[in-house]
């Protein structure tokens, strides 16, 4: 099926998608809470806003009639995206919120890893160029930290890191999972699952009992309402309708606008040397994301 035809309504979606995402690691930032019971109220507070229409239509879930198939994947899915969700959010308890966003969006690299390993699929020159871009971006990104703060810097990165091959996870168990649910009935099941999974870790560890007042579960509903729900329903909508080189700007945006709004309001600035790390590190996954596997290229197919 072809695209529709790009609209100024379309670009709209994308621009306003791309930003309330980069405000995610803002809110985080200023919840006096750790990343586990963060990542629970978020997941919670997005399978109940992502209910509401899906409930409204009063539509079927499963769209394929091998129902199993289609539970087990979203499932999974929802697992990997929980655990996401719990790295990123620790990560940024410990370093910037521009090095956990960039670290946290070298997914595609790990997808196309994966892809080589154990789909047998050939990466050519580009790709291990980009590998090689990234990572020496995100070694940059590392070793600035280390040296100019404390350990506690080295521990986020490496977080951001994990956080990052998380997410690969979840991207490669979407393209199974989307051959049995529409975006939007995914998108719940991914919450609903992850926010159960989340609660029966922290629940035993008695970390729900930390004392949050109002205003910080207002952050959190609020980094559900736009980095989980609307953002991603505007960034789908519109990757709909736009060329399909317009996916590439979604992560490489995504860190550009983290890093001035973290500049800007928590005085998360940069120095030079990270900015220059960053620049390298963004430019290694756009090579990756404009000359991406097959498997990649299935995943953003479905998202979209």
């Amino acid at each position: 099926m072809s695209k529709k035809t790009p609209t100024s309504r379309s670009w709209i979606f994308i621009l306003a998608g791309v930003l309330l995402l980069g405000t995610g690691p803002l809110f985080v930032k200023t919840v006096p809470a750790g990343g586990l019971f963060i990542a629970f109220y978020r997941m919670l507070f997005g399978s109940m806003l992502l209910g509401i229409p899906i409930l409204a239509g009063k539509r079927k879930v499963i769209q394929k009639k091998n129902t199993s198939g289609g539970i087990l994947w979203a499932i999974l899915g929802g697992l990997s995206y929980g655990l996401n969700i719990f790295l990123w959010s620790s990560a940024l308890k410990f370093t910037t919120a521009s090095a956990v966003t960039l670290l946290d969006n070298t997914a595609p690299l790990w997808v196309g890893l994966y892809g080589f390993l154990f789909l047998k699929e050939k990466q050519g020159w580009i790709y291990r160029l980009g590998m090689a871009v990234t990572f020496g971006g995100a070694a940059m990104l590392i070793g600035t930290n280390t040296f100019s703060r404390s350990n506690a810097q080295l521990t986020g990165s490496l977080i951001s890191i994990a956080s990052g091959f998380s997410y690969a996870i979840y991207q490669v168990i979407t393209r199974k999972a989307r051959e049995y649910f529409s975006s939007l009935q995914y998108s719940w099941m991914v919450a609903a699952v992850g926010a159960a999974g989340l609660f029966l870790i922290a629940f035993p560890l008695g970390i729900l009992n930390h004392q949050v007042n109002l205003s910080g579960f207002l952050k959190i509903f609020l980094l559900a309402l736009t980095s989980q729900v609307l953002a991603w329903l505007m960034i789908n909508q519109a990757l709909g309708e736009l060329p399909s080189s317009v996916t590439s700007l979604v992560l490489v945006g995504q860190p550009v606008v983290t890093t001035l709004l973290a500049a800007l309001l928590i005085n998360e600035v940069p120095g030079l040397w990270q900015i220059l790390g960053g620049m390298i590190c963004i430019a290694g996954i756009f090579i990756i994301q404009r000359n991406t596997s097959p498997v990649f290229r299935k995943v953003r197919k479905l998202d979209a």
